[in-house]
């Protein structure tokens, strides 16, 4: 009796902690052009063809959205808790465009920055509730302030950046990607040796998870396992 029940509770946490890839969903933003801003085109278009590549055409993943350019706006990094939450509908979001640091905080630039166009930490702090686990940012600075960004991070587990410049190039993506989905690499170990493989020791890639398990353990679906999400905050 008591090994059919540790048997039934294995094959539960089995259940809890694997997704089926084809539950998995991602979503992208993507800026090239900006109205007072060194333009990043082709870039931003090349590197949506990585993410589209890796997880909808190799790894069956469904598309939730992918805005450019100016539809570009604040609600689809996850501002609010009702309604259209932008990525927190999605698993993975990949996101490409220019971010600074504004002294009092690093943000993320929309077109128009810098009068209006801004993503700043306390518009999504304690905000990604719904479905997110990741998020990747390919922007110069933005997790400058890891403590501020780290806050949105109310159920979702990972948000994946930079703490200095970097560069515009599709390797990112592809190099980080391939890890995760080709090759089972944990979230953090596809981050770590694919931006190691992109970039010289000038850039600095930074990771905030929500805890040590999903940090050490989180996959993306299908290809590990999930670590369970906080319970409260």
């Amino acid at each position: 009796m008591k090994k059919r029940i540790a048997g039934i509770l294995a094959i539960l946490l089995l259940l809890c902690t694997v997704v089926p890839v084809m539950a998995a969903e991602y979503s992208v933003t993507t800026i090239e052009h900006y109205q007072f801003m060194n333009d990043l085109d082709p870039y931003g278009s090349q590197c949506y063809e990585k993410v589209e590549y890796w997880l909808h055409d190799y790894d069956g993943w469904t598309e939730e959205f992918h805005e450019t350019e100016r539809d570009v706006e604040d609600s689809d990094f996850g501002c609010s808790n009702s309604g259209y939450q932008g990525l927190d509908e999605a698993d993975f979001h990949y996101h490409f465009g220019h971010g600074v640091d504004e002294i009092w905080s690093t943000v993320i630039c929309l077109c128009d920055y810098p009068f209006y166009g801004v993503v700043t930490p306390l518009e999504v702090s304690e905000k990604w509730d719904k479905d997110n686990e990741w998020v990747l940012l390919q922007s110069c600075k933005v997790l400058q302030d890891v403590s501020s960004w780290g806050d949105a991070l109310k159920y979702s587990h990972m948000l994946l950046g930079f703490k200095t410049t970097t560069y515009a190039t599709p390797a990112l993506p592809d190099n980080v990607l391939r890890r995760a989905v080709q090759y089972d690499y944990t979230v953090i170990d596809a981050y770590y040796y694919g931006t190691k493989q992109t970039y010289d020791s000038d850039v600095q890639a930074t990771a905030i998870a929500d805890t040590l398990d999903q940090w050490y353990n989180d996959h993306l679906h299908g290809h590990g396992t999930v670590s369970f999400r906080r319970i409260s905050r």
